[in-house]
């Protein structure tokens, strides 16, 4: 027992793993982008085997510039490693706002905290903005 424990405080051993969040389900994100704009929205995964998940996300966008808001259905697919969590998504209608060049697909990099919450980076058009998943306690549905 003292021989393992010294191979963990050495790092040689690595300790156990927590269970792995169950992700699949329901979610609602925010991401900061610029000071006069809210970003925002839903999601929904759907695990499609030990390490892939398809699904769609709603987006919101709220600017103070823009003459209307933006409301973007996107489908997804996301891949696991670990406890990172890469979303990639593709614009299927502007459901608000005009159809824009300027509007890219939402993508995340996230990090998995637990099966209520997610955090990391909105990597849309070129930069990284801080971003978060969220659900209730055993949202899972």
């Amino acid at each position: 027992m003292r021989f393992a424990m010294a191979l963990l405080a050495m790092g040689l051993l690595a300790a156990p793993v927590m269970a792995e969040a169950n992700i699949a389900g329901h979610w609602t994100f925010t991401a900061n982008i610029q000071q006069e704009c809210s970003f925002g929205g839903t999601a929904h995964l759907e695990k499609t085997s030990e390490t892939t998940f398809e699904g769609e996300l709603t987006a919101t966008q709220s600017c103070v510039s823009l003459p209307e808001d933006y409301v973007v259905r996107q489908d997804c697919s996301a891949s696991q490693l670990g406890n990172q969590l890469s979303v990639r998504c593709r614009i299927v209608e502007f459901i608000n706002g005009f159809d824009s060049a300027f509007y890219y697909p939402d993508n995340f990099t996230l990090t998995i905290e637990s099966g209520a919450r997610m955090h990391g980076a909105l990597v849309s058009a070129g930069s990284a903005n801080p971003a978060e998943w969220t659900r209730a306690e055993g949202g899972i549905s």
